[in-house]
């Protein structure tokens, strides 16, 4: 499966399968994985991934998707807010949750 679309809320593959983020608000902030990142990645964009797909944390903020070994793709994640708050986002695949609780990169704001 090929990634067919992307956009700052979801990846979605060829065959309709999906991959988002979603945290639960506080008050003011905002935690997301930033898949645009991934928009200029070539080879991202071009690899035929293949089920299952493996996701894991990264040191530092963010996660990595795809398929070991040669396959995974970081995804960056962030959170806008004033410092109070979590910075926490929850990683899904088909809306179940495949991350729990990846450290996002706090923007202050």
């Amino acid at each position: 499966m090929k990634i067919a679309r992307l956009d700052s809320c979801e990846l979605v593959f060829d065959n309709g399968s999906r991959v988002s983020s979603h945290w639960e608000r506080d008050c003011c902030e905002r935690n997301y994985a930033d898949f645009e990142y991934l928009k200029d990645d070539k080879v991202c964009m071009n690899t035929d991934f293949k089920e299952p797909l493996v996701f894991q944390k990264v040191d530092g903020y963010g996660f990595r998707f795809g398929n070991k070994p040669s396959k995974m793709f970081y995804v960056p994640c962030y959170s806008e807010q004033n410092g109070y708050y979590t910075s926490e986002v929850d990683i899904y695949y088909n809306d179940e949750i495949v991350l729990e609780g990846v450290e996002a990169e706090l923007q202050l704001l």
